[in-house]
């Protein structure tokens, strides 16, 4: 039910209290009438008017408290309604904020875990490349350092904890502002294909490298950065370069073969006719004896007679023995070029094998040393060995030896021994006073291909296959050299007798 005309009506009626009660009052005491004839009859018109105006009064403030009241009620249902709507609205923004923050959880979640997997990858990428023995670096197209494994640290010559993030390669590596001279990176650039090139090391001008860049590309197709790898290729390029060598050295084999035959064939008319020759002059000599003494006035070649016939036969036991040495040279030659060793159970005399080596390469010697000498024990006996193995042997220590000379009074020694104990064997040494070697040189002096030479002078096999020949002898090859004090080589053989 509502209130409003009960509170008008509420008013009135308290209106028409106060009428009653004005009258009752006004019968009591101020007039003589009844209390009915104050009320209604026997009244002033201004008291009548009076008591309208209290009715009528109340009446209209009645209309206006339930007026206010009205508005009042209809605000709470107003605000009611407002709170029940903001309550739904709250509700409804409760349950989307509810599902939104489900889905950001799912989210974050998907996130985080994403993250850890990202991270896990990364860790793993990185194990990876540190696990590669080859330097790699992650770049931009810029050349800033992205990424570097472990092999590139130690490359650089720089700590794994510097921070090397926002720096460029060729900064780090030789402190140049602009790229490494010989670099083709850039190639990696304008081609977005991979790239190789080879360089001299930029930290050893003695090793070759290799650089292979792979271009990395974003998803708009662009170049974002670039992987570089760099290989060591120095021992690859030596056995290259070696194998071109032996293909020389065995296409020289043959030619020197073939040069030592044809050489051969006129030094055998010389040997064969010399004794021929002395026979004829030893025939022609009495008649020209015998024309000199009945023409004492005849001086042939501004000679006596005597003289002449002495420097006749001179010349003809000349032209013998350099025959004789063109022949010893040439066979020793083309023994040593083919490589074609002999019966290992061949009874030989170190002296003449020593002695062999020196006269094939004399002229090396001779050109790069100042003195020579060899000391060779007289009681050495004769071993059962393989002489060509030996020769070579020695032949490479000697040459070895005159190229480490480096001073102005050079020289090498050989010298020979036998020594008799429990084990019997033979001491061979060549010794010079050359440059000598320091302790990392000596421990690698007798792996393949390994040269302190130059390129052009050097292959690195030399005393590989001295110590491998060595071995197969049955014996072993000993060192000692310090740096600028030369070296001592030893090549110890064991006695063996012949059956």
């Amino acid at each position: 039910m509502r209130k409003e005309p009960l509170i008008i009506l509420s008013s009135f009626m308290f209106g028409i209290l106060v009428w009653i009660s004005d009258s009752a009052l006004d019968s009591l005491f101020f007039y003589e009438g009844t209390f009915i004839d104050m009320l209604i009859l026997d009244v002033p018109k201004h008291e009548i008017y009076f008591r309208l105006q209290v009715i009528f009064f109340f009446t209209i403030f009645g209309v206006i408290i339930a007026h206010l009241f009205s508005k009042k009620n209809q605000a709470q249902i107003a605000l009611r309604k407002t709170h029940d709507e903001l309550e739904k609205i709250v509700e409804n923004r409760t349950i989307k904020l509810s599902e939104a923050n489900a889905i950001l959880n799912d989210e974050i979640a998907e996130r985080v875990h994403a993250e850890y997997s990202l991270q896990q990858n990364q860790k793993m990428l990185k194990a990876v490349l540190d696990g590669i023995s080859d330097p790699l670096i992650l770049v931009n197209k810029d050349y800033e350092i992205k990424m570097i494994n472990k092999s590139a640290y130690v490359y650089y010559g720089i700590k794994s904890s510097q921070n090397l993030s926002g720096k460029k390669c060729h900064e780090i590596a030789l402190g140049n502002s602009n790229p490494c001279e010989g670099c083709d990176i850039q190639l990696t650039n304008y081609s977005l294909e991979s790239t190789s090139f080879e360089r001299k090391g930029i930290f050893n001008s003695q090793k070759v490298e290799k650089v292979v860049t792979y271009p990395i590309l974003g998803e708009n197709g662009l170049l974002e950065n670039i992987l570089i790898r760099i290989s060591d290729i120095t021992e690859r390029k030596n056995f290259e370069r070696h194998l071109v060598q032996s293909e020389k050295m065995s296409a020289l084999g043959t030619l020197v073969s073939s040069i030592a035959h044809e050489i051969n064939n006129p030094n055998n008319f010389v040997t064969f006719n010399v004794p021929i020759l002395k026979d004829y002059i030893a025939e022609i000599i009495p008649i020209i004896e015998d024309h000199g003494n009945k023409h004492l006035d005849y001086e042939p070649f501004n000679m006596s007679i005597s003289e002449f016939c002495k420097d006749f036969t001179k010349i003809i036991d000349n032209i013998d023995h350099g025959s004789k040495r063109v022949s010893v040279f040439v066979s020793n030659l083309k023994e040593y070029s083919q490589q074609n060793f002999g019966d290992p159970h061949t009874l030989i005399s170190i002296k003449s094998v020593i002695e062999n080596a020196y006269m094939i390469c004399k002229s090396k010697i001779d050109k790069e040393v100042k003195s020579f000498t060899m000391d060779i024990s007289d009681n050495i006996p004769k071993i059962v060995t393989d002489r060509y193995a030996v020769e070579q042997v020695l032949v490479t220590l000697l040459i070895n030896a005159s190229e480490a000379s480096d001073k102005k009074d050079s020289w090498v020694k050989v010298t020979a021994e036998y020594v008799n104990t429990s084990k019997r064997y033979i001491v061979i040494k060549v010794q010079d006073n050359g440059s000598g070697m320091d302790e990392n040189t000596r421990r690698r002096i007798f792996d393949p291909f390994f040269s302190t030479k130059s390129r052009e002078l050097g292959t690195g096999l030399g005393l590989y296959i001295c110590h491998n020949l060595s071995k197969k002898l049955g014996g072993r090859i000993e060192v000692e050299s310090e740096p600028n004090r030369g070296a001592i080589f030893q090549l110890i053989l064991p006695f063996i007798d012949q059956e």
